[in-house]
C-alpha cells in the first residue's frame, strides 16, 4: 500500500512524494479518511482495509469487500511524521445484528469536534455488504484519538445514506452530506446542536446527477463540494459544485483536476479536503489539500493514496498533479500499453482510447479520451490511429502525441455458448421461442413460479441461465398453462424476496444469472407493435450495404447502449453480445460483402443533455455513416419530452455538421420495472408518461434520413404478459432476452 504526497503550501516547507509509513515504520492503514485538526495536532481517520478481498455474489457492480476491520486514527504534528494512536472504533466480531459486525460496511469515517459537549463526534457510512442497509453512523468519545463509543445508525429523514462527509462551519453549525436516493442524489441535512443525530432540516443537491465521494470546504465566504460519479471502484473525472450557504443551491460545475489523467481524478477517488497553511487549529490557511484514495479492487489491502494541492482561482477549483508523467496500474486487470508518436493527418479522422498531446518542451495540450474499437473480435497487439479534435478542427503547435492503448479484460473474447443467429429471429414471428427468460418467484406461502410470453404447445428445453444445467419435467418443474410451476427439491433457482411485492426506499436488485430460460414451441401470436422495414428511409446505408462499400456504424448513448448487464459484457455465461454487437453481426450475415466497422460511444450514467454537449468530439472524428442515439434512461425522473426532443435535435445537427450525410437510427428505450418505486413524492405514472413522451418526441424526428425503433412501445406490451423482472437484470437494465429483442427490431428496420 503506497502513499503519493505532493504538498506546495505556504507555511508547509517541504514536497513529498514516496511511500508514507507511519512512526513505528508501518504502513499507514486508512482509507476513504478524513482529518480533524486540533490543538495543534493533525488527527488522520480512516477505514481499516485489511485481508483478503471478495466479490460480493448477485450485485450488479464489481462488489469487492474485505472484512470491515474498523476505524483507525493517526496523529501529527506536520502531516508527514505519523503516529499511529491505534484502533479508535473497533468491529464488532460476536453480535452478527450489530452495525459494526466483520461482514458489515463501515466506510469514510469523519470526526468533527463540539465544543459546547466537550465531544469528539465520529460519522461514517453503515451498511450491509449488498449495500442494501444505506445508514449513517454516529459514534462519540472524550478524546479525538478515542475509543469510540458506538450509538447507532439512521437513515437521515428515512432517506438513503451512503458516501458522506461532515462538515463544520465556522458559527458552530455541523452538516451532513451524503449520497441518497439510491445513488441518484445527493442530500445535505443540519445536524443537531450536539452533533449526534440528522434534524429534519435537509436539502436535496445534484439531483439525477449520480455522484458519490463528497469532499466540502470553504472558502472566501463561499461553499465548495468535490464529488466522483457512482463507477464502483474505477476511477472517474471529478467534478466540483459551489454554493453560497450550505443549504443553498448548488451549482454544478466542471472538472476541477487540470493536465494529464485529470479525466480519472488522477487515478484515484475524492474523500477529503483538508485547509493548510495555517495552524492546525482548523483555520483555513493559505491553500488546501486534496486527499484521495487509488482503490485496488481486487486486492484492497493494496489501495494507495494520493493527497495534491487544492487551489481556487477566480472563484475555480483547481487541482494539479505535477509528477513526472507515469501510466500506473490502479487494479489487477491484464493490461497491454502501447505508446509512440504519430504524424497527424488533417487533424482529423478515428481515436482509440487516451490521446494526448504536448509540445516540444513536453507540455501537456490537449487530452482526448474515447472508448472505441469492436471488441467481437480479438483486441489488437497495436493500434494504427489518427486523432479527431471536433470542434472548428484546429490544433495548436504539436510536437508528438502520445496514444495509450488499454486492451484489459473487457476485450478478451468469451464465444457464446448460445446461437446468436437463432437470437436473431424477430420476436414477433415463427413458433419456436428460444432461451425466454423466466424468474421464478414464490410470494409468501406459494409455491415458485414464473409466466410464459405465450402458451407453449410443447416444452422443449428448460435450462439455467448459463445453459449448463437442463432441467427435467417432472422433477424440477411441471407446465401449468402458460406458467413454469417449481416442483419442491428442485435445484432451479428462486427468488421469495417479499421486497418484490412493493418496492420501497429505491430499492435496488440484481438479478444477472438467477432466471430459467425456456425454449418452447407455441402457436400465439403477438399482439403489440412489429417494427416493419424503413430502409427507404435510409438510403445511403442501403445502398452501401447492398454494394459492399464499407460502413461505419457508432452507437452512441448510455450504459444500456455499453451492453451493461448483458452477460457477454458482464463476462458470464452464456456470454450473449450486446445489442448493438448482435445488430451488427445481423448486418454483417445479411450482406457479408459489406465491410462493416462499430464503434461503441456509449457511456454509462450519460444523460441526453451530456450527449448533445459531446456529440461533436466524441462522434463526428469516427466518421460514421450511420449512429445509432440511444438515450433517455437517465433522464426521465428530470426531463421533459420537449427537453428531452431538443437534446436529440442538437445531436442529429451537430454530428450531421461534422459528417454530411450521416444517418440516423433512433432508439426510444424500454419502459423500467413498474414495480419499482423511484420514490414517494412522484408517481410511477409520470415517469412512464416522460418514457413515452421521449418516444413521441423521436417519432417527430423520424424522416429523411432518421429512422426509429419503439422499444418503449413494445415493452408496454411485454409488461402486461410477463413481469418485467423476467426481462431486466436491475429496475432499468435488460437482460440477454430484452436486449435480443432491441438487435431484432433494428435489423428488421433494415430488411434483415
Amino acid at each position: 500500500m503506497r502513499i503519493f504526497i505532493l504538498l506546495l503550501f505556504v507555511g508547509i516547507g517541504f514536497r513529498v512524494e514516496a511511500q508514507l509509513i507511519d512512526t513505528e515504520g508501518h504502513t499507514i492503514n486508512a482509507h476513504g479518511a478524513g482529518v480533524l485538526a486540533y490543538k495543534g495536532v493533525y488527527y488522520l481517520f480512516g477505514e481499516i482495509k485489511k485481508g483478503a478481498t471478495r466479490l460480493v455474489p448477485g450485485q450488479s457492480w464489481e462488489d469487492y469487500r474485505v472484512k470491515a476491520g474498523g476505524v483507525s486514527c493517526y496523529s501529527s504534528h506536520d502531516l508527514k511524521h505519523w503516529k499511529y494512536e491505534g484502533v479508535a472504533l473497533a468491529p464488532e466480531t460476536r453480535d452478527t445484528g450489530s452495525d459494526l459486525f466483520v461482514d458489515r460496511v463501515i466506510e469514510r469515517p469523519k470526526v468533527i469536534y463540539n465544543s459546547r459537549t466537550r465531544q469528539f463526534v465520529l460519522w461514517m457510512h453503515i451498511d450491509k455488504d449488498d449495500y442494501s442497509y444505506a445508514r449513517a453512523g454516529v459514534a462519540v468519545s472524550d478524546k479525538p484519538q478515542g475509543p469510540y463509543r458506538y450509538l447507532g445508525s439512521c437513515r437521515p429523514n428515512g432517506q438513503m445514506s451512503r458516501d458522506m462527509t461532515v462538515f463544520q462551519d465556522e458559527d458552530g453549525r455541523a452538516y451532513l452530506v451524503y449520497t441518497s436516493e439510491n445513488n441518484n442524489t445527493m442530500q445535505v441535512c443540519l445536524l443537531s446542536s450536539d452533533y449526534l443525530k440528522p434534524t429534519p432540516v435537509y436539502k436535496r443537491i445534484l439531483i439525477g446527477q449520480r455522484r458519490e465521494a463528497p469532499a466540502v470546504f470553504k472558502q472566501g465566504g463561499r461553499y465548495f463540494l468535490i464529488t466522483s460519479l457512482c463507477s464502483g471502484w474505477d476511477p472517474n473525472a471529478a467534478r466540483w459544485a459551489v454554493a453560497d450557504s450550505m443549504l443553498g443551491e448548488w451549482r454544478q460545475q466542471g472538472n476541477p483536476c487540470v493536465g494529464e489523467d485529470s479525466a480519472t481524478t488522477f487515478h484515484s477517488q475524492s474523500t477529503f479536503v483538508l485547509p493548510v497553511g495555517g495552524s492546525a487549529g482548523g483555520q483555513a490557511g493559505a491553500g488546501f489539500l486534496f486527499m484521495a484514495d487509488r482503490w485496488n479492487k481486487t486486492d484492497l489491502e493494496r489501495s494507495e493514496y494520493l493527497w495534491l494541492p487544492l487551489r481556487v482561482e477566480d472563484g475555480r477549483v483547481m487541482i494539479e498533479d505535477k509528477r513526472e508523467r507515469v501510466y500506473r496500474r490502479v487494479d489487477a486487470r491484464p493490461l497491454s500499453l502501447v505508446s509512440y508518436s504519430m504524424r497527424l493527418q488533417e487533424g482529423k479522422g478515428r481515436y482509440w482510447s487516451f490521446i494526448r498531446f504536448y509540445n516540444a518542451k513536453d507540455s501537456l495540450l490537449l487530452e482526448y479520451k474515447a472508448d472505441g474499437g469492436d471488441y467481437t473480435e480479438a483486441p489488437p497487439r497495436t493500434a494504427f490511429l489518427t486523432v479527431g479534435v471536433g470542434g472548428d478542427g484546429q490544433l495548436p503547435a504539436v510536437d508528438s502525441v502520445q496514444v495509450t492503448v488499454d486492451v484489459g479484460e473487457k476485450a478478451v473474447k468469451h464465444e457464446p455458448l448460445c446461437d446468436v443467429r437463432q437470437y436473431l429471429r424477430p420476436f414477433w414471428k415463427g413458433d419456436t421461442v428460444f432461451n425466454e427468460t423466466v424468474l421464478l418467484y414464490a410470494a409468501e406461502g406459494a409455491e415458485a413460479s414464473g409466466r410464459l410470453l405465450y402458451r407453449p404447445d410443447r416444452i422443449l428445453a428448460v435450462r439455467s441461465y448459463g445453459l449448463d444445467t437442463i432441467y427435467r419435467e417432472g422433477v424440477d418443474y411441471s407446465v401449468r398453462g402458460d406458467s413454469i410451476a417449481r416442483l419442491p427439491g428442485s435445484a432451479m433457482r428462486f427468488r421469495a424476496d417479499s421486497s418484490f411485492d412493493r418496492q420501497r426506499d429505491l430499492a435496488w436488485y440484481n438479478l444477472q444469472s438467477q432466471w430459467v430460460v425456456v425454449t418452447y414451441t407455441h402457436h400465439d401470436k403477438w399482439v403489440g407493435p412489429v417494427p416493419s422495414y424503413a430502409g427507404d428511409r435510409l438510403p445511403r446505408t442501403m445502398a452501401w450495404l447492398r454494394s459492399g462499400r464499407p460502413l461505419v456504424v457508432v452507437a452512441y448513448g448510455m450504459s444500456i447502449t455499453r451492453g451493461m448487464d448483458v452477460s457477454g459484457y458482464d463476462g458470464v455465461a452464456p456470454y450473449m453480445p450486446t445489442y448493438v454487437n448482435m445488430f451488427v453481426q445481423g448486418l454483417r450475415q445479411r450482406y457479408p460483402r459489406t465491410p462493416i466497422r462499430l464503434y461503441n460511444a456509449g457511456l454509462p450514467g450519460s444523460t441526453v443533455a451530456w450527449g448533445a454537449q459531446h456529440a461533436r468530439p466524441y462522434v463526428c472524428p469516427l466518421r460514421p455513416d450511420v449512429v445509432v442515439v440511444d438515450f433517455g434512461m437517465n433522464d426521465f425522473w428530470r426531463l421533459t419530452p420537449q427537453a428531452f426532443g431538443d437534446s436529440v435535435r442538437t445531436i442529429l445537427r451537430k454530428v450531421r455538421e461534422g459528417n454530411p450525410g450521416v444517418e440516423f437510427l433512433l432508439l426510444a428505450n424500454m419502459g423500467f420495472d413498474p414495480d419499482y418505486v423511484l420514490n414517494s413524492d412522484t408517481s410511477k405514472a409520470f415517469y412512464m408518461g416522460n418514457l413515452a413522451g421521449y418516444a413521441g418526441e423521436l417519432r417527430r424526428l423520424e424522416g429523411e434520413g432518421v429512422i426509429g425503433l419503439d422499444m418503449h412501445a413494445i415493452s408496454d406490451v411485454l409488461y402486461r404478459r410477463k413481469k418485467a423482472k423476467d426481462c431486466l437484470v436491475n429496475p432499468l437494465h435488460p437482460n440477454d432476452y430484452m436486449a435480443r429483442w432491441y438487435a431484432q427490431g433494428m435489423l428488421a428496420l433494415l430488411g434483415y
